[in-house]
């Protein structure tokens, strides 16, 4: 390798530490001409993941006094490296140093918090990071997250310490409810889940999705079913996470006729998987995983070739449920045909200058940007927006930001943002995927201060249609046929409660 750059540098790093050859990825570090944020986090995260806890902590001090902005991954492996020592002073201090942060309420920060509280062994002001968490949990499981087991250790691995909190809320809202019953339910204690869940006065739908999504965790698959049923029953209208929990249960059945019979019900509420919503590639994505599931491949591959918006979890369903059905020569073909597309369009977007001397015009550069973000290559996205000889437009701009809501980048969707409100400060949609994009990282504030600053201009959110079923003039036979195979939510209910029996 003739010539090495600090992501060179970084990933090199990053495959020492990986294997936990700590010490080989600190040579590589001293040798590093400059060293940046990513380097040194790279090293207080892999000392500490090695147990090295001093060192972690002695490489978290030298980032600072280097001037390198700590950011909630150097918080979070400092923290990190206190508890393994029992420091709770020092952890105190990092904690100070957190609260006056953008990210102190974030989930991250949270469970990094209550692990370095538990383990140092100060409960009492454990309490109110675990107050926090649990708060932004149940906003996460809102917006349809799954978090990983480190959230969830840390959140409810002392659901006690959870239970403690809620005994003493002098007012118990959905939202502690819903919180306390994620945890049991989660921690596989369902039965208590469902009992919290029974005993609330007042339900609404991310209360009901909270519990059938535990229950189809958990393997309680025809109770998730039973539950779905007892949410029609009480007019509960369904959003997009109650369908995907119900595909899932019918995916770990096995059972195709109820989903087939669930996907019918799912088109008479509206989601069709081709105009390209958030929530229909979400439906759509749980759709191919049922399908291959249950071995109907013809049906799977008929979903996805539907779905006109495709993101990364829709190209490895149909990628898995092709290997899992015996088709590996299909699912081969998908996967080369995923990575070509971007190599593809690389290759056309430059071949235009190139190859016919043509000038590529503002629709292009906006269809590489879409492209490349989608494909998770966010930098070179930016560098070829701020390459384009003429002004980037809205357009552009939105495709770089949705590009960062996907793949969660914020700084670099707070910087298309700014670009968007410079361009067209009055546009509801913009607001909206800025506000959603801080809120699946947690960032409250952040979506606060969004809010309030469409208030402040004047700017309405604009109803959107996506619950409202479409004409049938809109159905393609396909769809005609699967809704004329149930004509009625009470056939539904029927096939539900068979499969229950």
């Amino acid at each position: 390798m003739p010539e090495r750059d600090t992501l060179t540098w970084n990933s090199m790093i990053n495959a020492y530490t990986t294997s936990r050859l700590v010490f080989e990825a600190e040579g590589l570090f001293y040798l590093m001409p400059e060293p940046d944020q990513c380097s040194w986090n790279l090293m207080v995260s892999s000392f500490a993941q090695c147990e090295l806890f001093d060192s972690s902590i002695e490489y978290f001090a030298r980032m600072h006094k280097e001037d390198f902005v700590l950011n909630e991954f150097s918080y979070g492996s400092g923290l990190s490296a206190c508890a393994g020592l029992r420091d709770l002073k020092m952890g105190t201090q990092i904690h100070a140093s957190v609260v006056k942060l953008k990210y102190s309420n974030g989930v991250y920060m949270g469970s990094a918090l209550i692990d370095m509280y538990s383990k140092t062994g100060n409960v009492n002001v454990q309490r109110r990071p675990v107050s926090e968490a649990l708060e932004i949990f149940v906003r996460m499981m809102d917006l349809g997250f799954k978090p990983d087991e480190k959230t969830l250790a840390s959140v409810f691995g002392r659901i006690d310490e959870a239970r403690w909190i809620f005994d003493k809320m002098p007012v118990r809202s959905v939202v502690s409810y819903t919180c306390l019953g994620s945890g049991y339910a989660r921690v596989a204690s369902v039965m208590t889940a469902r009992s919290m869940f029974m005993g609330m006065i007042e339900r609404n739908v991310v209360s009901w999705n909270a519990l059938i999504a535990g229950y189809t965790q958990n393997g309680n698959n025809e109770e998730a079913l039973n539950l779905f049923l007892m949410l029609k029953r009480e007019s509960v209208w369904p959003t997009h996470y109650t369908f995907g929990n119900l595909l899932n249960a019918c995916a770990n059945l096995a059972y195709l006729k109820l989903g087939r019979q669930a996907h019918a019900h799912i088109l008479k509420h509206g989601f069709r998987f081709q105009n390209g919503p958030e929530p229909d590639v979400f439906v759509g994505n749980a759709l191919i995983d049922m399908y291959m599931k249950c071995g109907s491949v013809e049906d799977g591959s008929c979903v996805f070739s539907k779905m006109l918006d495709r993101d990364w979890v829709s190209w490895n369903a149909i990628i898995v449920g092709y290997a899992q059905n015996g088709h590996a020569i299909e699912a081969l073909e998908t996967f080369k045909v995923y990575v070509r597309l971007v190599e593809e369009g690389h290759q056309y977007f430059y071949s235009m200058s190139t190859e016919y001397g043509l000038a590529p015009l503002k629709d292009h550069y906006t269809c590489m940007v879409d492209l490349l973000g989608k494909a998770g290559c966010l930098a070179e996205a930016e560098d070829l927006i701020e390459s384009m000889p003429m002004s980037p437009d809205s357009v552009v701009w939105g495709s770089l930001l949705a590009a960062c809501k996907i793949h969660r980048e914020i700084e670099l969707g707070k910087y298309a943002a700014e670009k968007l409100l410079e361009i067209d400060p009055t546009n509801s949609a913009l607001y909206v995927l800025q506000s959603n994009m801080y809120a699946e990282q947690g960032r409250w504030q952040y979506v606060k201060m969004v809010r309030k600053l469409m208030r402040q201009r004047g700017v309405v959110k604009h109803p959107g249609s996506l619950w409202q079923c479409p004409s049938a003039g809109h159905l393609d036979a396909d769809e005609e046929q699967a809704m004329s195979d149930f004509s009625s939510s009470e056939e539904f209910e029927e096939s539900v409660i068979a499969a229950i029996a």
